[in-house]
């Protein structure tokens, strides 16, 4: 994964790349409370759907200057509730 740009400012247009994912994994959300950004995706597992290996790239859109703490969740959505199968926690600085 890769922030886009590497140092955002805050008039820049953030996104967040997701190298060598596979197709299936659906975004389903985006939410910022605070400092705190989630981004979600999903899968379900029981599928057993073959894994085609893409790149996929979420808007995050411009932030006001300040520390961010970005939290990438990937769920298996076969059980109830959705299993954790990756949770990421990353630091995002943008700058003025």
């Amino acid at each position: 994964m890769k922030i886009i740009p590497t140092n955002p400012a805050a008039s820049d247009e953030i996104k967040l790349v997701i190298y060598d994912d596979c197709q299936y994994n659906k975004f389903t959300s985006l939410t910022r409370n605070g400092s705190t950004i989630q981004i979600v995706k999903q899968f379900n597992s029981r599928l057993m759907i073959p894994c085609f290996i893409t790149s996929d790239t979420i808007f995050i859109g411009k932030l006001p200057r300040g520390s961010y703490i970005i939290n990438y969740k990937l769920l298996d959505n076969a059980t109830t509730p959705p299993k954790a199968w990756l949770d990421l926690n990353f630091s995002l600085m943008v700058a003025q």
